[in-house]
């Protein structure tokens, strides 16, 4: 693999693997795998920067095509650590803005 397309595979966006998005947070046990599961399930760049200012600038590009619903399932969120759920408080926040900014976004609380 060239130097050229390593660079352009870390820059690009991937596909939204799944449809409905299923967060699963009974895997996460620190806040890298939070920003990995993320990462991976939303399909961006694989440079993101592992903090809530760098998932922001580039989780709300991935909803605009209207054309498409997206339903976002939120899994064993409480099953975390509490100092996780605190941690996490921000991505709650970016997801409520996500679903006021586009109306083909939807989230839901499953456990």
């Amino acid at each position: 693999m060239s130097d050229k397309s390593y660079k352009e595979d870390i820059y690009a966006y991937r596909d939204i693997p799944e449809n409905p998005i299923i967060l699963d947070f009974s895997k996460c046990d620190g806040w890298y795998d939070i920003h990995k599961m993320l990462i991976d399930k939303f399909g961006l760049p694989l440079f993101c920067g592992l903090n809530w200012d760098a998932f922001w600038d580039l989780a709300r590009d991935d909803f605009r095509d209207e054309e498409e619903n997206y339903f976002i399932e939120i899994h064993n969120f409480y099953s975390m650590a509490e100092e996780y759920q605190d941690y996490c408080k921000p991505m709650l926040e970016i997801f409520e803005d996500i679903q006021k900014e586009n109306s083909n976004v939807f989230f839901a609380y499953i456990s």
